[in-house]
């Protein structure tokens, strides 16, 4: 038996989605409407790997706070110009500050890549991590922890009196009668129970593969779940004895090549490791893998459904994805390792799917009015770069012209 409870109470805004989209929207929604009711829904609870696609597998988190739970805390800003954004230094500035966004210190790269940076000059990459707390772990993309800001942080900043988060409800269907918009939910611990809650405006901010599955339910629009694009990645590397990089923090420095069409980053595999263990006679540790990210603007010719999404490899991503091991490689020779092992083709950043100009406006408006999009998923064309930095600005810009 379905059991439907209706909430009477009408919402001024409701979110769609935690993450580093949603979470901010939350939070700058309370300051600038103290007196605003403000409903935040969440699908998930603890972060927990997805992983989607077949020829290029496409990974995201499901849990409160979303993907960037477990981001390895890269605060890189990226050109928000094709989203009509002007005061986007302005507002990097703000979050820099607000997440405490700092250079790597030396001190926490290893000596191999200290050494690829004096050598081929890379930078240290900025990180909203306290690293006073750092203890150096390694477990960045696979461990909560105190010493990386996470969009939780936002999520603390709610009025006690007009807003309110739940989590572990799924958004199964949006309707809109007249001007209030009438939005079912169903708790994911027990189907059965569902509820209808009532909102005069809502901001879908469910990221690059959920936001396209929720709006489907009320938008007709031919565009919608396509151009999609991952930031298509792979880590190649080898062998090198107590190199440390397991130990390291993840992608601590970078180099952009060919007019920034790809990034170069030390980066530790499991996958890599494994490989390499399972096809050598070495008594190899976890220390002894060395490896470098070749990370790609991907084009944005993946298309994702209700229950697939599909992102292909293009002949331009095939050879930028060579151009880029063939940097690496030579890179990973001079530092002494002889044979090169390469992961599969994977992707972190799903993006696109409700694009500027093609399902929303340059207000992140749907063509059904008071409906928003307002997360990764409205970047027109791939980043090739860590976008959370650039997602936050987007939301603070959005709840700034409200």
């Amino acid at each position: 038996m379905v059991i439907m409870v209706y909430d009477n109470m009408i919402y001024d805004f409701i979110i769609i989605g935690s993450g580093v989209g949603g979470s901010p929207l939350f939070k700058e929604l309370n300051i600038k409407y103290p007196n605003k009711k403000i409903l935040l829904i969440e699908k998930g609870d603890k972060p927990k790997y997805m992983a989607e696609g077949n020829e290029v597998q496409i990974l995201y988190l499901h849990g409160l706070g979303g993907s960037s739970m477990y981001s390895v805390g890269n605060a890189t800003r990226i050109d928000l110009k094709s989203l009509g954004i002007k005061n986007q230094n302005k507002l990097y500035v703000e979050i820099e500050k607000e997440l405490g966004v700092k250079p790597t210190p030396l001190n926490y790269i290893d000596n191999t890549s200290k050494n690829i940076m004096e050598k081929y000059g890379f930078k240290r990459t900025p990180k909203f991590i306290n690293f006073s707390k750092c203890t150096k772990c390694g477990n960045c993309a696979s461990r909560l922890c105190s010493a990386k800001w996470t969009p939780l942080n936002y999520l603390k900043g709610k009025n006690k009196n007009n807003s309110k988060i739940i989590n572990n409800y799924e958004v199964i269907h949006i309707k809109k009668e007249q001007e209030i918009f009438l939005i079912d939910i169903t708790d994911t611990n027990n189907r059965t129970s569902k509820k209808t809650i009532k909102g005069k405006t809502v901001i879908v901010s469910a990221g690059g593969i959920n936001s396209p599955r929720i709006l489907s339910n009320i938008l007709e629009n031919e565009h919608l779940g396509k151009n999609l694009f991952v930031d298509t990645f792979i880590t190649i590397g080898g062998i090198l004895k107590d190199a440390n990089l397991r130990s390291s923090i993840p992608m601590t420095a970078y180099k952009q090549y060919n007019n920034n069409d790809f990034i170069i980053s030390p980066h530790y595999s499991k996958l890599l490791y494994d490989d390499i263990k399972n096809n050598s006679n070495e008594n190899l540790k976890d220390s002894d893998i060395y490896g470098l990210m070749i990370k790609i603007k991907d084009e944005n010719n993946g298309v994702m459904g209700k229950e697939y999404a599909h992102k292909e490899i293009t002949e331009k991503d095939r050879k930028l994805l060579s151009k880029g091991s063939k940097i690496a490689s030579n890179i990973l020779e001079d530092m002494g390792i002889n044979k090169i092992y390469t992961t599969i083709v994977r992707g972190s950043h799903p993006s696109g799917t409700c694009a500027l100009g093609k399902v929303v406006n340059k207000d992140l408006e749907t063509e059904i009015p008071n409906l928003y999009v307002c997360d990764s998923s409205v970047f027109p064309k791939s980043l090739g770069a860590p976008p959370i930095l650039g997602i936050i600005a987007i939301s603070k810009n959005f709840v700034n012209k409200l």
